[in-house]
């Protein structure tokens, strides 16, 4: 482990859970390499577990009491205590079992009951038969804790299976969780004591009681970037969108329909907030009437079809920034515009704008990976390849906690 690690892990409270998998001794050599690193580790079994490993054993590595026993209780309730303080969970290895329960908030055992109560994020590395692991319903509780935000997934590899068999599903490389451990924790407070609010997704402008104008933003981008402040320290997160499947953990949820609406919460929360940023797609046009009957191609439906241009929310709140705020704007561009973009920035007051190139298909609305260049208020163009939305987030915070 090197120098970095050693920094990363110092100090830090670590819970690492073990399930009922034969993969459970390599809990131990984890454990080891944690308290290695400085960090304090508490070790939760569950019942099934202690045909594997003993407690003992790990309690002895750590120098904490490994529980096992769902009403382990203290001087306070200790499954709520102890989640609360950890930096981070691991779950290595994790079974079928506890994956499911976790996925549907079962809470049968001190392991899954502390999981589900904690703040922090969550490790969570399987290991079972091929079979079980490439099972749809493991696979499908596997992308439902995936998409809470909470969880992440260091993938089983391939190699010889406790039954003889050759595939996947044995427990990953013990240095590959404790890398996923680290990329976690390097980033867990340095928004410590900031406000961010993030607007994501499109907004929808309707023209009658059916009909709206609005585009292909997901919002996921959104999502990422609200995940990313809350897994790194953030006071408070609000997260304003009109996509109401979008749903990042840790964070204050609020969902609008219209600019007027997304408007109308930005300002109540504005002058409270460090970081602003204006991922949404907003609708450049808004219908000059809005009809709440449904408009028949009778009545001259084409006839009313009269818009008008919509508020420029980054505007706006450029004018009314304080000096200790930090605005983000993105622009959505049919290739690599940047004067454009340039442009969007001149004369007003914010402090770094997102391009993202909306015609290409691999990357943009809808998808999971973009590439983007971002320009700094110095008007430096700092370019990130193409990569997943969390890892444009976290490039993001990067730049924006340099000129803070």
């Amino acid at each position: 482990m090197n120098d970095e690690y050693n920094l990363i892990f110092k100090n830090k409270k670590i819970i690492v859970g073990v399930t009922a998998s034969i993969a459970a001794y390599k809990a131990a050599e984890i454990c080891s390499n944690l308290v290695k690193l400085n960090s304090e580790v508490f070790p939760v079994l569950t019942p099934n577990s202690l045909n594997f490993i003993s407690p003992l054993t790990l309690s002895s590595i750590t120098g904490n009491k490994a529980i096992f026993k769902q009403f382990e209780n203290e001087s306070k309730i200790y499954h709520i205590s102890l989640s609360h303080q950890a930096d981070i969970i691991l779950i290595a290895p994790a079974t079928a079992n506890t994956i499911s329960k976790l996925a549907n908030g079962i809470c049968d055992n001190f392991l899954t009951t502390t999981v589900i109560s904690s703040l922090c994020p969550v490790v969570v590395a399987p290991a079972m038969n091929e079979a079980m692991y490439l099972n749809n319903e493991i696979l499908n509780n596997i992308l439902k804790m995936t998409q809470t935000g909470k969880y992440f997934i260091v993938e089983p590899q391939k190699g010889r299976l406790a039954c003889g068999q050759e595939g996947i599903g044995k427990l990953a490389d013990i240095e590959k969780i404790i890398e996923k451990l680290a990329d976690l924790l390097k980033f867990k407070n340095d928004l410590k004591g900031k406000k961010v609010l993030i607007t994501a997704g499109a907004t929808r402008e309707f023209i009658d009681s059916v009909r709206y104008i609005s585009n292909l933003s997901s919002g996921k981008m959104g999502f990422e970037l609200a995940q990313e402040a809350y897994f790194r320290g953030a006071q408070k997160v609000i997260f304003i969108t009109s996509n109401k499947s979008l749903k990042p953990y840790g964070v204050e949820l609020i969902y609008v329909q219209n600019t007027e609406q997304m408007l109308d919460k930005i300002n109540k929360y504005f002058n409270d907030v460090d970081i602003i940023i204006m991922a949404a797609a907003v609708s450049d046009v808004v219908p000059e009437t809005k009809y709440d009957y449904k408009l028949k191609k009778s009545d001259g439906l084409i006839s009313k079809l009269i818009f008008k241009e919509n508020i420029n929310i980054l505007n706006y709140i450029s004018e009314r920034k304080k000096p200790n705020q930090f605005i983000v704007g993105f622009s959505a561009e049919s290739g690599e515009n940047i004067e454009n973009t340039k442009n969007k920035m001149s004369g007003k007051n914010i402090d770094m704008m997102v391009l993202n190139d909306i015609s290409r298909s691999d990357i943009g609305f809808e998808s999971d990976f973009n590439e983007v260049i971002i320009i700094t208020k110095d008007f430096k163009e700092i370019k990130i390849e193409k990569s997943r939305k969390r890892i444009i987030a976290r490039n993001i915070y990067n730049i924006i906690l340099n000129y803070l």
